[in-house]
């Protein structure tokens, strides 16, 4: 894609936080080192993210609380501006091992490049939307609500606007993004997902169009290039 192409980025990419390269099976985050490897493949993705993101737009990530530090690092040794972390409240209570606390939210960490800025000040950083895994029904393990990426898209883009999602999955993004009246464009590396992603969003608006190579597989509404 070239430099400067889109108007936001909003993703929800692999936490990376199955590494155990400790030794300890019962580790599943794995150690201090795992998570600062597991970096600068953040760094090396959301750098490219950044390089086609125009000044005045923001990349939107997904994370958790395992994941916050490897996104920070990634995002100081890339020179990415970080703006805001915000905390989706689901407003449920998730499954836990016996020594955690059961979660009940998710994280989402904004980036503004160049001049970017939230037009809606009303806009809180608390994000309250219920949800609990049972609701997706995509199939996909890790899908958020089409509502909650609408709110997103609606406080960073405006009618029109360009939205990349380089970790496609079920496609939700898209959705949210066609009925934002947004275009999209997004990308998968998982044959099943990608498969996943199109008949979601084309059983949800008019045909798409779609380009595939072995690697990944973007997906563009009509008349968005």
């Amino acid at each position: 894609m070239k430099s400067g192409s889109v108007d936001a980025v909003i993703t929800d990419p692999p936490y990376m936080i199955g590494a155990i390269s400790t030794g300890n099976a019962k580790n599943k985050a794995g150690s201090w080192v795992d998570l600062m490897n597991a970096s600068f493949w953040y760094r090396a993705w959301m750098s490219e993210a950044w390089r086609v993101l125009k000044d005045g737009g923001y990349m939107v990530t997904f994370l958790n609380w395992r994941t916050l530090p490897m996104l920070m690092k990634a995002c100081a040794d890339a020179k990415i501006e970080t703006s805001s972390l915000a905390v989706w409240d689901k407003d449920w209570i998730g499954p836990a091992g016996p020594a955690q606390l059961r979660p009940t939210y998710e994280m989402i960490l904004f980036c503004g490049k160049g001049d970017a800025k939230i037009d809606n000040r009303s806009q809180a950083d608390i994000f309250r939307l219920k949800w609990m895994a049972r609701l997706g029904g995509s199939g996909h393990p890790a899908q958020k609500p089409v509502p909650l990426l609408k709110q997103i898209i609606e406080l960073v883009t405006k009618p029109g606007d360009v939205v990349l999602d380089p970790f496609c999955g079920g496609g939700t993004t898209g959705i949210a993004a066609m009925q934002c009246g947004r275009r999209f464009e997004g990308y998968e590396g998982d044959p099943e997902y990608a498969a996943l992603s199109k008949e979601r969003i084309g059983n949800a608006h008019e045909p798409l169009r779609a380009f595939d190579t072995p690697a990944n597989s973007v997906i563009n509404k009509p008349g968005s290039d």
